[in-house]
């Protein structure tokens, strides 16, 4: 199993390039060096270094491993981690330490009454950025993976008070103690940490904050596939299968297209979602509004509103709203939008077509309005018989 693996960072340089040795020694050698720190903060682990069982992950357990420093490996369980990861980690990964969720996504989501999307992770912050509180904790993200990525330092505290480099967070240290006690510190000079978002800040790790550290931040895809494939290193079974991301399955900020093959591989993904939806549908006083304008899927879902049935259904679906005239309240025909949000009155059916609906709104990334034209109102041409 890959655990006990066990190469000297001497057998393993002579096997790559020049360019993939000096990237291995940066690695190995800022891990080394900021040890005294992790130690710190956690005298009897160590690093935090962080697991999800992807390619990433799995070079940055090898290269701390090689670096010969103190550290445990921990993987945060979302409920929507794909099978095949978790039973990879457990028999290639044993020592890694699973931690179960206090919750699954789908009852944080009912309890929140909103779903996760591209601009609201709340996912993220309660399954991933939490972890390591406290702590320096190891990560594996690279530059090469996004352009929100690339925007990111090796060397960061969790809530963007800092983003740099190592030699950069000492100085910074040094201004953040200078500070405190308005003394200047021998040697010390001025210093202004810009973070990744350009937002000049100072502050310094406490409380619920991690010191971020990125050891592989400029190693490409290249680059990770030819250091575990040249160590004999095996890789969960997925990426074989077609597959370019193991991630939580439909992760916000995957593509449609990448989620609707992760539904067609577990489907029981989407079931928990749909029911999901219906029960933060009957929900009372969950914030259920018409929808004005053309708002995008995280608009609406971030302002918790539940739709009206009438905006999940087509045209005319429904036979007739209750809606209240000088008064008095009658029953009329109406299709399209409806400023009604009973359910009582909609049969199971009715209630399954609209969850789907709704779910298959939010992993379009499209428009409310441009998804509703697609969906039932697109020009369908009956050619028939001539």
């Amino acid at each position: 199993m890959n655990s006990e693996l066990n190469f000297t960072l001497e057998e393993v340089l002579p096997k790559f390039d020049v360019a993939l040795q000096e990237k291995i020694l940066h690695s190995v050698e800022l891990i080394r060096k900021a040890e005294k720190l992790a130690l710190a903060y956690d005298p009897e682990n160590g690093y935090y270094n962080t697991f999800s069982g992807g390619k990433d992950s799995q070079c940055l357990y090898h290269i701390v491993k090689l670096a010969g420093v103190k550290h445990k490996t921990h993987m945060n369980l979302t409920s929507v981690d794909p099978p095949e990861v978790i039973r990879f980690v457990k028999t290639q990964y044993p020592d890694v330490d699973l931690i179960k969720p206090e919750k699954s996504i789908y009852q944080y989501a009912v309890d929140m009454k909103i779903l996760p999307t591209m601009r609201v992770r709340w996912c993220c912050a309660k399954f991933k950025e939490s972890a390591g509180a406290g702590k320096v904790t190891l990560i594996g993200i690279r530059h090469a993976e996004s352009p929100r990525r690339a925007k990111r330092n090796e060397v960061e505290i969790n809530n963007r008070k800092f983003s740099g480099n190592l030699d950069e967070l000492d100085d910074y240290r040094k201004a953040r103690n200078a500070q405190k006690s308005g003394r200047k510190p021998k040697g010390y000079r001025e210093v202004t940490i810009v973070n990744a978002t350009g937002e000049r800040t100072l502050g310094c790790i406490r409380g619920k904050e991690s010191l971020l550290i990125s050891p592989i931040i400029n190693w490409t895809d290249d680059d990770v596939w030819t250091f575990l494939n040249t160590l004999g290193i095996t890789h969960c079974e997925l990426y074989d299968q077609g597959w370019n991301r193991i991630g939580c399955i439909g992760c916000p900020m995957s593509s449609a297209k990448q989620k609707i093959l992760e539904n067609e591989r577990w489907p029981h993904v989407k079931r928990n979602w749909i029911k999901a939806i219906k029960a933060i549908r009957v929900i009372p006083d969950s914030g259920v509004g018409r929808i004005v304008g053309n708002p995008s899927p995280r608009e609406v879902i971030n302002r918790k509103w539940l739709q009206t049935p009438s905006q999940f259904l087509p045209k005319g679906y429904l036979e007739s709203d209750t809606t209240e005239t000088n008064g008095t309240r009658c029953g009329r025909k109406q299709s399209g939008f409806s400023a009604s949000s009973s359910s009582d009155r909609l049969t199971e059916e009715q209630e399954n077509e609209i969850a789907e609906n709704i779910y298959d709104w939010w992993i379009s990334g499209k428009s409310y309005k441009q998804w509703y034209v697609e969906k039932f109102q697109q020009l369908k041409l009956d050619f028939g018989e001539f």
